[in-house]
């Protein structure tokens, strides 16, 4: 098979493939999630990290929170994970300007954010 086939028909068809799959799969796991209300039914993985330590990472409550947004509730979403909910319009940025997923500043920024978050969620606020 010749490179400039591949490159041309073949990887095409492969990443178009893989977007399908990934967002049946996404689509799959949002329908779960609407109809499973993550506080009444036990399938849903725990935190490792909260199970190990009994601390909440900044994960914690994404769950339930994506479940109350996919509702409509997003005060109950914001009380369970409010840095999810808050960062959405970041993200959809990130998305619309994929050269700012490579700059140090943003990676540095997210990381204080999330260690910041941690600290206030475990310690500050209890």
């Amino acid at each position: 098979m010749s490179k400039l086939f591949f490159n041309t028909i073949v990887r095409p068809v492969i990443i178009i493939i893989i977007s399908a799959v990934a967002l049946v799969v996404l689509a799959a796991l949002g329908i779960v999630l609407y109809r499973f209300n993550p506080e009444s039914y036990g399938f849903f993985p725990k935190c490792p990290f909260f199970v190990l330590t009994g601390w909440q990472c900044p994960g914690c409550g994404t769950t339930r929170a994506l479940h109350n947004v996919l509702h409509g509730h997003f005060g109950r979403a914001i009380a369970f994970n409010p840095i999810l909910v808050l960062a959405v319009p970041f993200l959809l940025l990130l998305a619309i300007k994929p050269a700012w997923r490579y700059k140090p500043q943003v990676a540095w920024g997210c990381l204080i954010i999330a260690i910041a978050y941690f600290l206030l969620r475990n310690f500050v606020a209890s």
